[in-house]
């Protein structure tokens, strides 16, 4: 069976709404971090419960349909967190009020590193076979593609046009537009919300079909 992934963005959304969530100041300090932490531990959630944005519900609607028609062995999923970096689904975390549109150029380098982001993506995709990148603007830059990862490895990329040029020419990178105006006209949907819509389009092919729809995407990218 095709190991597959999907690694999707953080939401600004949450479930868990505090009036103080912790902030960069405070993520970015391990000190203050466990501070946050056990200030807002009755708050926690798994990670995949915590976001409630548009994009994640759709995302979150395709995933769970494949993993009670198929079972959670066919399709992991993790989570790009401007707080956090990589998490797993069942990550708990704290609300939290950071995102990487908050930064640029060196600043979003310096966060992303911080946070371990380029080695720890790197981690976690060599684990599988296939994933889907659901990401774009500084939510892609922050992995600083190529991942060190195999040549096997097939990262399929949806994102927007203005951030296909993050992708770079590698035989395992398949960048895809699935973002902006363009697409959101032809999917009658709001351009934000494209990637969810796509891939929940795509959870539900797998529904339908099973598992073998993803080698087959292994195969024909």
């Amino acid at each position: 069976m095709i190991r597959t992934l999907a690694l999707t963005p953080c939401s600004a959304k949450k479930k868990s709404q505090v009036p103080e969530p912790a902030l960069a100041a405070d993520l970015g300090d391990p000190e203050r971090r466990e501070q946050a932490k056990a200030r807002l531990a009755e708050h926690a959630l798994p990670a995949a419960e915590m976001y409630t944005g548009r994009h994640h519900r759709l995302v979150m609607e395709g995933v769970r349909a494949v993993w009670q028609q198929w079972g959670r062995e066919v399709l992991d999923l993790a989570i790009l967190s401007g707080g956090y970096g990589v998490l797993r689904a069942d990550e708990p975390i704290i609300p939290y009020d950071v995102t990487f549109d908050q930064f640029a150029g060196e600043a979003l380098s310096d966060w992303g590193t911080m946070l371990q982001v380029p080695d720890k993506a790197a981690q976690l995709v060599r684990q599988y076979d296939l994933v889907f990148l659901l990401l774009g603007g500084s939510y892609l830059a922050v992995l600083n593609l190529p991942l060190d990862v195999q040549d096997w490895v097939r990262q399929i990329v949806l994102t927007g046009q203005d951030s296909m040029e993050l992708v770079p020419a590698r035989p395992n990178l398949h960048p895809f537009v699935a973002s902006g105006a363009v697409a959101a006209r032809r999917w009658h949907v709001k351009a934000p919300h494209v990637r969810g819509f796509l891939f929940g389009r795509l959870c539900a092919q797998v529904v339908q079909h099973g598992p073998g729809l993803l080698e087959w995407l292994y195969y024909h990218p």
